[in-house]
């Protein structure tokens, strides 16, 4: 019979059960100024994981003149998600007198169109010298009815003004990526930013907007590496820091979007599935006797084309995109196959006809 557990033991178990912090949430910006058909298409079929899509609104750069992204209203409404609007401010912009009047008419053509809207964000790159004058700004501009969110940077923490700063606003998204260049993402240092920053501002609701993009930098690509942000995801699983409820993804994927991440490879990330390439290669009968060769990705990750080697009784074949045959071999380009991507290659003529990646 096994020993009963002094109940000391039980009650501390207990007391740690229920003191577990939820799971985080997961939303994703969506960052387009053109909503071509791809976009429209990534924002109607945004993966399950994402409880909420956060949109450009509306951008008001150095000048007077404001920028509206042709944001298709019919479209985010049939993502059937929770939209926060996000109002981006050039950082050297004077906000003492900014009135964001105008955005009303814009949500009120979204609401009509389907579209729940339930907050508006302020994305912001104040200087910690203006974080008194923003505060006063932000309780001024609060508008009724949603939730009045901020993009805040984990530089303001440790000024003085950081507090009314929270205090005006219902939760801050805190930016720990491409904080210092040419570095999009230093999963140490973000964690380091996020810890010091929540304690600055306890009590706080707060977010963290992680990356999924690369940019170009002197030349090299800089990219946001899937293991290393899904690593600091699962130690704020297991290490959660206090009053950091979710993750916004910046930003949304889009097929058409080859500097962000698939969205196969941002489900696996937030979910904690595998993070590799996996590449088939397959027949499919184009006609009598003739058929495409085909990879595919069926992982989460990018995968290189493989070698390929054709068996069979062949009458003819032939491979496109840099394929180099030597023999029954086909020597790959050095190029790759995006997570559910697939790809015709070539075809091939002639009866019993396999080909594999050896």
């Amino acid at each position: 019979m096994r020993a009963l557990a002094p109940l000391g033991v039980l009650i501390a178990v207990a007391a740690c059960r229920g003191t577990a912090a939820p799971p985080l949430t997961h939303e994703a910006y969506v960052w387009q100024r053109a909503w071509t058909g791809p976009v429209r298409e990534a924002v109607a079929q945004a993966p399950a994981q994402l409880g909420g899509l956060r949109v450009l609104a509306l951008e008001l750069g150095a000048d007077a003149a404001p920028a509206w992204p042709a944001v298709d209203a019919a479209a985010l409404a049939a993502a059937h998600r929770p939209v926060t609007a996000v109002v981006r401010l050039d950082g050297s912009r004077p906000i003492a007198d900014l009135s964001l009047a105008a955005l009303d008419d814009h949500l009120a053509a979204w609401r009509a169109a389907g579209v729940a809207v339930v907050g508006i964000e302020i994305d912001h790159d104040c200087a910690t010298a203006g974080l008194a004058d923003y505060a006063r700004w932000l309780r001024r501009a609060r508008p009724p009815g949603v939730r009045w969110s901020i993009t805040a940077l984990p530089t303001w923490a440790g000024e003085p003004a950081l507090a009314s700063v929270a205090d005006a606003v219902d939760e801050l998204v805190v930016q720990v990526h491409a904080i210092r260049a040419p570095t999009i993402f230093d999963p140490v240092a973000a964690r380091a930013g996020l810890a010091r920053f929540a304690a600055a501002v306890p009590g706080h609701a707060l977010r963290v907007a992680l990356p999924t993009y690369a940019v170009a930098v002197g030349g090299a690509i800089e990219r946001a590496d899937p293991r290393e942000v899904a690593g600091f995801v699962r130690e704020l699983e297991r290490a959660p820091i206090d009053g950091v409820t979710g993750v916004v993804w910046f930003r949304l994927p889009v097929a058409t979007d080859l500097a962000a991440w698939p969205a196969a490879t941002l489900r696996a990330v937030i979910t904690g599935a595998p993070l590799d390439g996996a590449v088939a290669t397959r027949l499919v009968a184009a006609g009598p006797g003739l058929y495409d060769i085909v990879i595919a990705n069926g992982g989460a990750l990018d995968a290189p084309w493989p070698a390929l080697r054709m068996s069979g009784a062949i009458a003819a074949v032939d491979l496109v995109g840099g394929y180099v045959r030597r023999g029954d071999r086909f020597t790959p380009p050095a190029r790759v196959v995006r997570p559910g991507a697939e790809i015709v290659v070539g075809w091939i003529r002639g009866q019993e006809l396999h080909v594999d990646a050896p």
